[in-house]
């Protein structure tokens, strides 16, 4: 089912790029308090952290954050929304997912989009600290992709339950998407996204000095030649086709059965929403569709709850289930 959503942008904030670039910069007065880190040991024996908020004893379903590629648990995104959940006394967890910020001195390798056995490990880390109750998630951009995947196949995982799930702006189709974030813009996103990851890349290789896959040089140009170089050979894959037909969700989407949301806008400048013209969803899963926010940005009107920020309040009501 797919249902079309009114979001109307901040009269001066109309355009794709500044919604998406002054969303990821602009400040917050949500910030989480008193968080704590839990390490969680992965099936081959790497580790990821979890940033635990709220009351540890609430009686209500944990709630569980994924960011994108390029984020971290610290991605502004995450923090305004965990801090928003955990003011109404609910407890949130952020997946800093395998090898991201201070996780990689705990994994030699990195996460990717189709890394479902890590998000499926966190999960149930979080069942059994939480008293086996089941979670409702909700993940960001690539994030959003692994855990479309994930519930693609999610009777591969026993004993994992999800309530409920949100995906915002996932790359369901990651040879397109990749595709469209060279050409479109003027590349100025692929050279962001290449910005960070060379930085992370620095760190890893100083980490790991005898980690092959670090020494790339002269530095890719693309995302694209970034996964055929770096993400593929890493995680085990051919190369970057290999990689992106493997762990994009389009294909499987129509097999989910838990009940699901996506979240789109049609303006985003790097997940492009014809990604979704064709695609088959299953009898639980509905998408939202809005004319206007960019990439995670969805600055509107000022807010009854006090900001402008249109996805935090939207999701926070998907996952509270309001």
């Amino acid at each position: 089912m797919s249902t079309r959503l009114e979001f109307t942008p901040h009269w001066g904030l109309t355009g794709p790029n500044r919604q998406t670039v002054l969303g990821a910069l602009l400040p917050s007065r949500f910030r989480p308090a008193n968080t704590k880190r839990h390490a969680v040991t992965l099936a081959d024996g790497e580790q990821l952290y979890l940033f635990e908020n709220g009351p540890p004893r609430s009686t209500s379903a944990p709630i569980v954050l994924v960011h994108g590629l390029g984020g971290s648990y610290q991605s502004n995104y995450l923090r305004r929304i965990s801090a928003k959940i955990a003011q109404r006394g609910r407890q949130v967890f952020r997946v800093n997912l395998r090898g991201c910020v201070e996780g990689i001195h705990v994994a030699r390798k990195t996460a990717h989009a189709g890394c479902i056995q890590d998000l499926a490990d966190a999960l149930r880390w979080i069942q059994q600290h939480s008293n086996d109750r089941a979670p409702a998630i909700a993940a960001f951009s690539l994030g959003g992709n692994i855990l479309l995947k994930l519930l693609t196949q999610i009777n591969q995982f026993p004993g994992i339950k999800i309530a409920r799930a949100i995906a915002v702006a996932p790359p369901v189709d990651l040879d397109t998407s990749c595709q469209k974030i060279t050409e479109r813009h003027g590349g100025f996103y692929d050279r962001s996204f290449l910005r960070g990851l060379r930085k992370q890349l620095k760190l890893r290789a100083r980490v790991y000095p005898d980690c092959p896959y670090t020494q790339l040089a002269p530095f890719p140009r693309t995302l694209r030649e970034f996964d055929d170089r770096f993400t593929a050979p890493v995680n085990g894959f051919s190369g970057a086709s290999d990689y992106y037909q493997k762990s994009s969700s389009k294909d499987q989407l129509g097999q989910i059965t838990t009940t699901s949301t996506i979240l789109i806008a049609e303006d985003d400048p790097v997940v492009p929403a014809e990604i979704f013209a064709d695609v088959t969803l299953s009898a639980t899963t509905t998408l939202l569709r809005t004319g206007h926010g960019g990439h995670l940005g969805y600055l509107g009107r000022r807010l009854a709850e006090g900001d402008r920020r249109w996805m935090d309040w939207k999701v926070i009501e998907l996952l509270l289930g309001e």
